[in-house]
């Protein structure tokens, strides 16, 4: 006899003899509903599922990998309130006269139940990975109080204060709802989710929810502490979403330290499986993790999807990709050519041979807008020109996201979004740089407001100020820009602008001035960038970093959110 059989005939016996149907329905997504039966036994609210309810719970396992019950309670009355707990059931806690003699005791979450009086509060517990499947649940109360709905839910662990009923998600191993309800932990996540990566498994997410009024209103920032590591992450919108394969230590308890009012939610869930898309026969990541640009400096490279890049998307630009490369050989295989065919002085427009591109390098950084990306790969297309492995992969990627689109008759169009890239050999400190400065370039590219606020202030620089930096742009033998492009001149005037804090601008480019090259190449002009104390640079600094500020809550020599 199978147990799900010999659960079956407990809980008919059990029907017959003292149970009856509860007031609701067990929510399973894709199964008819049916109400749970319930009885009293030892002081608890027992709920027993049924086969069907048990079938349907396994088949959403099976579909989605992992899943929680989460129970929503009604506490009526104050009396006796006081410590309780809710819990799950399985199939030998049963017997046809209720509940088994000498039950268990395991796993529940606890609580105060008098903090909850006149309130609904909900708890999601987890399905353990290596658990049996729960027959059923319990509530265990001094006070009055009533279930009010139980339903199949993703795993997930954490708060969610969004609504009018706070809810309370627990690992399978329990925990207990008590104040400060700001702090929350993830050390039982494993248990539920998935704590490796690998090509079968991704790393769950951590997701952060505002207060949609103090978003909007206050920006000053909330603090974290993860695993001891402490982030900085200042809102804007309705919050941010940190891939646990950025953490240190994710499987850690957490608290927000500063400014909990502004929280929201703090939940961990699982990763899109869809980001386990990888172009045919390869390790290579088609699909980007969704996430803020200030993780990225530290993600650790053991965690990556591929071997010798990772692949981003901006959460909060849409359409706009960022590849972080193992070193410049593999940059410069997915953007050398580009970077010749769209911004170097004297090659635009041409597809440079492999000969040619042979020991040359393009950038330590890159930046393309979709209209670029598409000119280079329909010029490839029409010419039958020979492309790499790289490139062709970074079309495949850039079709598969949307930033290239392929028409009818074949030939590559324009999507929207653009593409930013940076390296692991750059330092720590450049990283950080170049990722400010691409990501300017990112936002410049898809932001049509932006860059007319930024033509604004190009147009009323200080000219002498203006013309050092267009001759540096153009005589530079690692930059070589084709200064006779307007959109081009604003979009790198505008970057190195906001690469650097505004109280670092006038240093940066004074230095600038006086190093050999800008007193050899272009002396009258440096020397007034000198005499002036970068002045003009100064300024024009402050207006952008004034602009982002109030638009974005980004800031000059940042472009994200969450600071390590």
């Amino acid at each position: 006899m199978t147990k799900n059989v010999f659960l079956s005939i407990m809980l008919g016996a059990l029907c017959v003899s003292c149970s009856r149907p509860a007031s609701f329905s067990l929510e399973i997504p894709g199964a008819a509903p049916e109400a749970v039966s319930s009885f009293t036994a030892e002081g608890m609210q027992c709920f027993a599922f049924s086969e069907a309810q048990v079938q349907g719970l396994r088949a959403y396992v099976a579909a989605n990998g992992d899943a929680a019950v989460q129970v929503t309670v009604a506490v009526r009355s104050q009396k006796e309130a006081g410590q309780g707990g809710i819990g799950f059931l399985y199939a030998e806690d049963f017997s046809s006269f209720g509940l088994a003699p000498g039950r268990a005791s395991r796993a529940q979450v606890s609580a105060d139940f008098s903090q909850f009086v006149r309130l609904s509060f909900s708890v999601a517990l987890c399905l353990g990975k290596s658990s049996p499947l729960p027959a059923g649940f319990y509530v265990k109360s001094p006070a009055r109080c009533k279930v009010l709905s139980a339903r199949v839910v993703p795993a997930q662990v954490g708060f969610d204060f969004r609504s009018d009923v706070p809810l309370f998600a627990f690992a399978p191993n329990g925990g207990t709802i008590a104040k400060p309800y700001f702090r929350t932990d993830f050390t039982g996540a494993p248990l539920a989710l998935n704590a490796t990566a690998s090509a079968q498994s991704l790393l769950p997410q951590i997701e952060l929810h505002f207060r949609a009024t103090d978003a909007e209103h206050d920006r000053a920032p909330v603090r974290l502490t993860v695993g001891g590591e402490q982030l900085t992450v200042r809102p804007d919108g309705e919050g941010v979403v940190m891939p646990c394969a950025a953490l240190r230590s994710p499987f850690s308890s957490v608290t927000v330290d500063e400014n909990e009012v502004k929280v929201a939610a703090l939940l961990m869930r699982a990763s899109d499986p869809g980001l386990l898309s990888f172009s045919a026969g390869t390790r290579s990541a088609l699909a980007p993790v969704r996430t803020d640009p200030g993780l990225i400096v530290g993600w650790p490279r053991s965690a990556w999807r591929g071997g010798d890049y990772e692949l981003f998307a901006w959460d909060r630009f849409p359409g706009v990709l960022l590849f972080d490369t193992r070193d410049y050989a593999v940059q410069d295989d997915f953007f050398r050519r580009l970077a010749y065919f769209v911004e170097k002085n004297g090659y635009r427009g041409r597809l440079m041979s492999d000969s040619f591109l042979a020991g040359k390098h393009g950038y330590n950084a890159h930046d393309y807008r979709a209209e670029s990306l598409a000119d280079f790969f329909e010029a490839a297309r029409a010419a039958q020109f020979p492309l790499n492995q790289r490139e062709r992969l970074l079309c495949e990627i850039l079709l598969r996201n949307g930033v290239l689109v392929q028409n009818a008759d074949g030939s590559v169009g324009a999507g929207s979004g653009a593409v930013i890239s940076i390296s692991q050999e750059s330092p720590p400190e450049l990283r950080r740089q170049l990722l400010a400065h691409e990501g300017w370039h990112g936002i410049f590219f898809c932001d049509e407001e932006f860059r007319n606020v930024v033509a604004s202030v190009y147009y009323t620089i200080d000219p002498q100020a203006l013309a050092y930096l267009t001759r540096y742009f153009q005589v530079t033998p690692s930059l070589g820009y084709d200064v006779s492009d307007d959109y081009l001149m604003k979009n790198e005037f505008m970057a190195y602008m906001l690469e650097r804090p505004v109280e670092a601008i006038a240093g940066y480019f004074v230095g600038k001035a006086r190093g050999q090259h800008s007193q050899t190449q272009v002396k009258p002009l440096a020397d007034y960038v000198i005499a002036t104390g970068a002045e003009g640079f100064v300024s024009a600094s402050m207006l952008l970093d004034e602009y982002v500020r109030d638009r974005w809550n980004l800031a000059a020599g940042r472009a994200w959110l969450i600071s390590r």
